[in-house]
């Protein structure tokens, strides 16, 4: 009976520090930006990189197309690609937080899940002068010490609200058909400029750059303006 019970108890807390924080976040649409607030406005956002393979030419379509995007990077590769993070800036791009390396956070203790946070903000700070605002957890997912401590640093969790699967090679007219059936004003896009991510099929950034100049013929067809998180409201 008491073994029953410590084991109901030990499932309860992991329930609570694991995965009701995703619940709220991913299901419920809490305690975290999903859209922006701004009125004809879109934003382009990009996980996992910089990547020395694929961020460049990315970010030479982004150039070509007028598009400004905000980069959600993996604070240890920015520490080792500190030119492509400076030529984000540079170009009039956002950089924020993904996380300091890409751990799966609902399992990370609270040591190693505030380190997610508090060391990528510390080296985005150090190497590039930046203060983050925004959190987006690598996979999308926290624990309720990285939802916890995210607001206690004053940096908002972001999640998205159009995913099209792009880390697999799937060629970029589906991609943006894909994008297209769910393109509205304050949507957040989420795609991807690395291929080292588990899950992630060698090559699939290239179709993600291919995209860009026909996304941004079909966003400003509809009438909406690209921006960055930092103008989401």
């Amino acid at each position: 009976m008491v073994i029953a019970v410590i084991l109901w108890v030990i499932v309860g807390l992991v329930l609570i520090y694991s995965v009701v924080p995703n619940l709220l976040t991913r299901v419920f649409h809490m305690f975290a930006v999903r859209t922006g607030e701004r009125e004809s406005s879109v934003y382009l956002t990009f996980d996992d990189g910089p990547d020395e393979k694929y961020t460049p030419g990315l970010l030479d379509a982004l150039n070509a197309a007028g598009i400004r995007a905000t980069f959600f990077v993996i604070a240890d590769k920015a520490a080792r690609h500190p030119e492509i993070i400076q030529r984000m800036l540079e170009d009039g791009h956002d950089v924020q937080i993904h996380g300091l390396t890409h751990a799966f956070v609902p399992l990370l203790s609270p040591f190693q899940a505030i380190a997610q946070i508090r060391r990528s903000a510390e080296i985005l700070k150090e190497h590039f002068g930046l203060k983050a605002v925004f959190y987006r957890p690598t996979w999308g997912l926290l624990n309720l010490t990285t939802l916890m401590y995210a607001w206690f640093a004053s940096c908002r969790v972001i999640t998205w609200s159009i995913m099209v699967g792009d880390w697999r090679n799937t060629d970029s007219d589906t991609l943006l058909l894909r994008i297209q059936r769910r393109l509205q004003e304050k949507s957040v896009i989420v795609l991807h400029d690395s291929d080292e991510t588990p899950g992630a099929e060698q090559g699939a950034p290239l179709n993600v750059i291919e995209l860009i100049p026909k996304l941004g013929i079909a966003a400003r067809t509809k009438g909406l303006e690209f921006r960055t998180m930092q103008e989401w409201r």
